[in-house]
């Protein structure tokens, strides 16, 4: 499972598609035709970063689920607001409330929590727009994040990190068919609470992820994603700690013109840890299913 032959696959998929939706030369059709904006694409994000002056309001929850055995389940709620400050560019805060569930998983204690999970920023800069000459549009994103919870155990701890991100989208079929490539890098470190002997850990991680959405009516949107996420030990991609492979469908509904719902849900369907390479799936670093919920509105 190669990291260079998924992201070349999928920005294939996007050039080639791309091209139906270009005017024909000398066809007298300049329209631009956009990528709707949204959460279309599931986990994946589009380039889109709304009209200057536009705010929103965003409540996503992504639930974790399933280990080797026993009951694990991590829901963690991500309240954000957003604002397009100036043409191409947007600003958001968010927090996060996580909790967790878990009963006879083993090399875990049994837990029942949720807690305060710290806060985020993000800084999203759209670097190349969409035009009749160019199918693509492209955004990167800064997002820093302090956090209050170990992930895999629901202990306290607090967590640094970083994660900067690539959004690309394309129109496939005008009004009809929608692609998008994220190219995510995370580093942070994390230390436990002072008393506990615990250690700061240095750690880093990937997430390379394709999609399609397909536009059923003006408010209904399916699709399918495919994500690929790694773990590391180290800042810099040091020691590989696990890799795996989600992929699932998505869906939005748009519940009125500045409000819309959004359910994607990516099980593991392969994966490897380095712990236990003999596994079919990494349930040392991630879990069998990942679920998102999330709503959104303008403002």
């Amino acid at each position: 499972m190669n990291q260079r032959l998924i992201i070349i696959a999928a920005v294939s998929l996007l050039a080639s598609g791309s091209g139906l939706a270009q005017p024909r030369p000398g066809s007298g059709d300049e329209t631009r035709i956009e990528v709707p904006g949204g959460d279309i694409f599931g986990f994946t994000d589009p380039a889109d970063v709304g009209d200057a002056g536009d705010k929103s309001l965003g409540l996503e929850t992504t639930t974790r689920i399933g280990k080797t055995r026993g009951l694990y389940a991590s829901p963690t709620l991500k309240t954000e607001l957003s604002h397009t400050i100036a043409p191409n560019l947007a600003v958001s805060l968010a927090s996060f409330l996580t909790g967790h569930r878990i009963r006879a998983v083993p090399g875990l204690d049994d837990r029942s929590s949720v807690r305060f999970d710290g806060l985020s920023t993000e800084v999203l800069y759209r670097f190349l727009e969409r035009g009749p000459g160019n199918p693509f549009a492209a955004t990167f994103s800064f997002e820093p994040r302090i956090s209050r919870v170990d992930e895999l155990t629901g202990e306290r701890a607090t967590g640094y990190e970083a994660e900067f991100k690539l959004f690309l989208d394309a129109v496939l079929v005008p009004e009809r068919l929608y692609g998008a490539v994220n190219l995510n890098y995370a580093v942070g470190a994390q230390r436990a609470p002072s008393g506990s002997g615990g250690t700061s850990e240095a750690s880093s991680g990937t997430a390379i992820s394709g999609a399609l959405a397909y536009q059923l009516s003006e408010r209904l949107f399916i699709g399918g994603e495919a994500r690929w996420l790694t773990e590391f030990s180290g800042a810099l991609l040091n020691d590989l700690s696990g890799q795996a492979l989600f992929a699932g469908p998505t869906m939005l509904v748009k519940l009125s013109d500045k409000a819309a719902f959004n359910v994607s849900w990516t099980p593991q369907i392969a994966g490897r840890s380095q712990d236990n390479p003999g596994r079919r799936l990494d349930l040392d670093n991630f879990e069998r299913h990942q679920l998102r919920v999330k709503f959104a509105t303008n403002f």
